[in-house]
């Protein structure tokens, strides 16, 4: 038995090669897959960039509570009620660029959560403190904002939760 191999005119053997229409659907589908793998990259960092900016304001957020926490009743009335602060990922702080945090901290009379009827609601203050900062997506503005609350006692929580007295 003898088999022969397929030989073009001159003796070789023909080559098979792709078509016009397949390298085109090739070259079609390459072009979709890095065009989605570029968007999936974009959107990752723009991520990213919105957590560091969110997870920079809840720090801020949670600075200025601790340092409430640390005043006295009388201080209270002198902490100043508004700040700035800055976020710059690059680490370059001097020019004051990147993300620009305001906050408020305000101090009510009495706190809206305590009874009525409780006869040390007039000697504690519910204090809030808020930061509100501006990203961009592209060159569209996105306004976020956090809050905190605590309170703060006359003299302070212990007695209250406790029952000590002075």
């Amino acid at each position: 038995m003898n088999f022969k191999t397929a030989t073009s005119h001159n003796g070789m053997r023909s080559a098979s090669a792709y078509t016009l229409i397949e390298v085109i659907v090739s070259a079609g589908l390459v072009g979709i897959m890095v065009s989605a793998l570029y968007a999936a990259f974009i959107l990752g960092f723009a991520s990213i960039k919105t957590t560091r900016e969110d997870l920079r304001g809840t720090q801020l957020l949670q600075q200025k509570m601790e340092a409430i926490r640390l005043c006295t009743w009388t201080q209270l009335s002198n902490c100043p009620t508004s700040f700035r602060d800055y976020y710059d990922p690059t680490g370059v702080s001097s020019n004051k660029g990147g993300t620009i945090y305001v906050g408020t901290v305000s101090t009510t009379g009495a706190a809206t959560n305590i009874s009525s009827s409780a006869s040390y609601k007039s000697r504690v203050h519910l204090i809030n403190v808020t930061v509100i900062w501006t990203n961009y997506v592209g060159k569209t503005p996105v306004a976020h904002a956090r809050q905190m609350q605590s309170l703060s006692a006359y003299d302070g929580m212990q007695n209250y939760i406790y029952g000590f007295t002075n």
